[in-house]
């Protein structure tokens, strides 16, 4: 091979080298730019998700500014009138119990101004119970609250809990049945539904029973259902039990009771 062929050879060597390096890079770039893409589309997904749950997200319109609980008659409570909070879980028998013996005492309490009632949700079962029960009527009562529905939706739910405990409630019952019973129709029936179906006061829900966790913790030292609080202090559910059998309860001493914890 002449001189001349040698450096020719070598030429087309180098530059076939340089080419596949080019090529190389250009392949790595590429692929960087598609890493890249990925991630602001991924990124844009995520954030894009993000706002519609956060869209999607509704606080009931007569809960507290704290989160913590809805108001049966806001607006209603007479200048230093008691507040009572009223815990419960919708899976617990005992407060269908206690619901129907002195539920109708304590809101016509609310109703004529002389407490200021609050009810907080707790979906604590759940965990005992092996189910989503407690949050999905939680859930149902909450978006009942939207049409104006909430206390009737509430003494429904109890109406309709399962004879066994932690049998649950279907879909159908919270969406469908209850609603009929208590006259949420048309355009109502449309938001609430709507509302159920996207599960959006689950984030009120599960904080108000996080919040209620903490609450009765630091003042009853455990977590039970149901539980009552005057002003922030415990009050036994025995001494309610004291103003009066169920269907007889005698609503002046009631609110003595209630006025002597506040």
């Amino acid at each position: 091979m002449t001189q001349n062929n040698r450096e020719r050879l070598r030429k087309a060597q180098a530059a076939a080298a340089k080419q596949q390096r080019l090529t190389r890079i250009i392949g790595v770039g590429a692929a960087v730019l598609v890493l890249v893409v990925i991630g602001v589309f991924v990124g844009v997904l995520f954030q894009n998700q993000g706002k519609v749950a956060a869209s999607s997200s509704i606080t009931p319109p007569n809960a507290t500014a704290d989160g913590k609980s809805v108001v049966q008659n806001p607006g209603k409570a007479k200048a230093g009138a008691p507040v009572v909070e009223l815990f419960f879980d919708y899976q617990c028998p005992v407060c269908k119990q206690f619901e129907s013996g002195y539920g109708e005492a304590i809101t016509s309490l609310a109703a004529s101004g002389d407490i200021e009632l609050h009810y907080r949700t707790m979906t604590f079962l759940d965990n005992n119970l092996n189910n989503d029960a407690s949050v999905r009527a939680g859930v149902a009562a909450m978006c009942a609250d939207t049409v104006g529905k909430y206390s009737d939706f509430h003494n429904a739910i109890y109406t309709n809990q399962p004879e066994t405990e932690g049998a649950g409630y279907a879909d159908s019952v919270l969406r469908d049945t209850i609603p009929a019973a208590v006259g949420i129709t048309g355009d109502n029936l449309t938001t609430f539904q709507s509302c159920f179906d996207k599960q959006a006061t689950k984030a009120f829900v599960t904080n108000s029973n996080d919040l209620g966790t903490q609450d009765m913790l630091s003042v009853n030292k455990q977590v039970s259902t149901p539980t009552v609080h005057v002003n922030g202090k415990d009050l036994p559910v025995n001494n309610i039990a004291q103003t009066g059998a169920s269907g007889t309860v005698d609503t002046a001493a009631l609110l003595a009771l209630f006025q002597q914890y506040a």
